[in-house]
């Protein structure tokens, strides 16, 4: 199987939640932006007021989502829960900079960045760089 399963992990230390205005200011949105989100390609996903770091994935994944798609986004909001439920199961958020996130219409997985995991998978998928990401998280916090 070519998309990488979650793998059970060790449960991960609880981290302390971030505010939905802190989550905004490190993933480049407006608090607004994250408001229509939750009413359209995000609406089978129940954001807690505090955010853990695998929600925060997750709108930054969504955040890169929506800029190429625009509202076409909205097709994709089954992918986008499935994306939130992915990640959340992850222990090892940390540690996936050879990832790309495969968001479909009603699907998302993890796949370990290779040249040949696109051919594993039908059309109508948006491939997302976990690695861009997470630099940047690192960037902005240990600055």
């Amino acid at each position: 199987m070519c998309p990488v399963e979650s793998p059970p992990g060790v449960e991960r230390p609880a981290l302390a939640g971030l505010s939905r205005t802190a989550a905004c200011r490190l993933i480049g949105v407006s608090p607004s932006a994250l408001g229509r989100w939750e009413r359209s390609v995000a609406s089978g996903v129940s954001l807690p007021a505090s955010l853990a770091f695998a929600d925060l994935l997750a709108l930054a994944v969504l955040r890169e989502l929506t800029a190429r798609l625009g509202a076409g986004a909205d097709d994709f909001s089954a992918g986008v829960a499935q994306l939130f439920a992915v990640l959340a199961a992850r222990a090892d958020l940390e540690r996936l900079d050879d990832y790309v996130a495969l968001i479909g219409h009603d699907f998302a997985r993890l796949a370990e960045l290779r040249s040949d995991h696109v051919r594993c998978v039908g059309d109508d998928f948006i491939v997302v760089a976990l690695h861009p990401i997470l630099a940047s998280f690192r960037d902005q916090v240990f600055a």
